[in-house]
């Protein structure tokens, strides 16, 4: 009898032992479904407003890659969008008048219009050349231009200058720049860009400088 009972006393520190060596598994926390755990809302503070984000908002915005210099949102080169540019004018150089030694007279120029394009006396212009104040000359004579002097008072501008000029039937150049006293042939052609002979038409606007 007392050999069974030491037997049983054994058998209950070794099955004591062994329940006290044993290690239970840990116990796993519950699993949040992912659509739980991605929209768990995040305060975010700022100087003037309060608003929520969510996590899935921010997870989303860390994956996407950073637009490249060049590309838009669909990853297609944006389309340059034309733009009016201006086109440059031309620069129109006038001649400046200065006065020749000598000079041969055009169709519809006299010596007084001379004597106002180059800004001369008149008196001095006549004498130089032994001509009369209503002395006539034709086209091609040349006369002998003076040096010296000045045209004395007002007169030298003989019409007004308009801003254009509309060409009347057996006008030319020379006898328009005439018309207006201070105006140079050169300067008119110059500005209109006309080319030689200068022909002109009965109803032709020309730019008067």
């Amino acid at each position: 009898m007392t050999k069974k009972l030491g037997i049983v006393m054994v058998s209950f520190v070794v099955f004591a032992l062994l329940l006290a060596g044993c290690k239970l598994p840990a116990s796993q926390a519950p699993e949040t479904p992912d659509t739980q755990a991605m929209t768990t809302p995040i305060r975010i503070h700022d100087d003037t407003n309060e608003f929520f984000i969510t996590q899935t908002a921010i997870a989303k915005e860390i994956q996407t890659d950073p637009q490249e210099p060049g590309e838009d949102i669909n990853g297609e080169d944006p389309v340059a969008v034309p733009t009016d540019t201006p086109v440059p004018q031309p620069t129109v150089f006038v001649p400046t008048v200065t006065r020749p030694a000598e000079y041969t007279l055009r169709e519809g120029e006299f010596p007084y219009c001379i004597a106002r394009r180059f800004n001369l006396n008149p008196q001095d212009l006549l004498s130089l050349n032994n001509l009369g104040p209503n002395d006539l000359l034709s086209p091609g004579t040349t006369i002998q231009i003076p040096q010296t002097g000045t045209w004395e008072g007002a007169g030298r501008v003989r019409n007004p200058h308009p801003t254009t000029h509309t060409v009347a039937a057996g006008e030319t150049i020379y006898s328009i720049a005439c018309f207006y006293g201070d105006v140079s042939p050169e300067a008119i052609i110059a500005v209109n860009n006309l080319q030689e002979p200068y022909t002109l038409s009965p109803g032709q606007t020309l730019d008067i400088p």
